[in-house]
């Protein structure tokens, strides 16, 4: 159900291609982005393998499970069948594996151009911001989401306690998913699917 491709790149294990199925899945199919979510970084999931599409150990990750319920409960909601092979995937401001945000950050200060995910380049119908608040060692990497022209686009505000359709701006509060209201997310996606 979790998959992602793991590297190891100078020494740090960094996290791409990140997937969350929905359903009945063959990682050989390109399979189906009904999906993206942003976040800020690959927190304690743990590779299986490195170099290939493979199954992660969430190690108490959260919020790839909380994706998956919230995505899950709107194609009940829509009452549509997830389609086979269907995911979302995850995207993030920086790819390097570390639970602890200040010690990625201070990694990815001292390398210089990090590698991004080539799966940035898609443009599912859906994308949800969930990156945080404005933080003066996190904005720059939210440039490059923000400079593209994706779909879609929403992020729940802990200020107006609700969903806002559009792309946050650098400042806006684009909160994570771990204890954010499930119906407001659930209702705005049995809307778009």
């Amino acid at each position: 159900m979790f998959y992602a491709r793991f590297e190891r790149i100078r020494g740090h294990i960094f996290r791409f291609d990140t997937r969350i199925y929905l359903g009945e899945h063959d990682i050989a199919d390109p399979g189906r982005c009904v999906g993206a979510i942003v976040a800020k970084n690959p927190g304690s999931a743990k590779h299986t393998r490195l170099g290939v599409l493979t199954d992660m150990r969430l190690e108490g990750d959260k919020m790839l499970p909380t994706v998956f319920r919230r995505f899950s409960a709107a194609f009940r909601h829509a009452r549509r069948g997830i389609p086979k092979n269907a995911y979302v995937q995850v995207w993030n401001l920086f790819y390097l594996c570390n639970p602890k945000l200040d010690a990625a950050c201070q990694v990815v200060a001292e390398i210089r151009n990090p590698p991004l995910c080539q799966s940035e380049i898609k443009r599912p119908n859906i994308t949800w911001f969930a990156w945080g608040g404005d933080s003066r060692r996190l904005n720059p990497f939210k440039a490059r989401f923000l400079s593209r022209r994706y779909v879609g686009t929403f992020f729940y505000s802990k200020a107006d306690n609700a969903v806002i359709r559009r792309m946050p701006s650098i400042s806006d509060r684009a909160k994570h998913p771990q204890g954010m209201p499930e119906d407001p997310i659930v209702e705005h996606l049995t809307r778009v699917l």
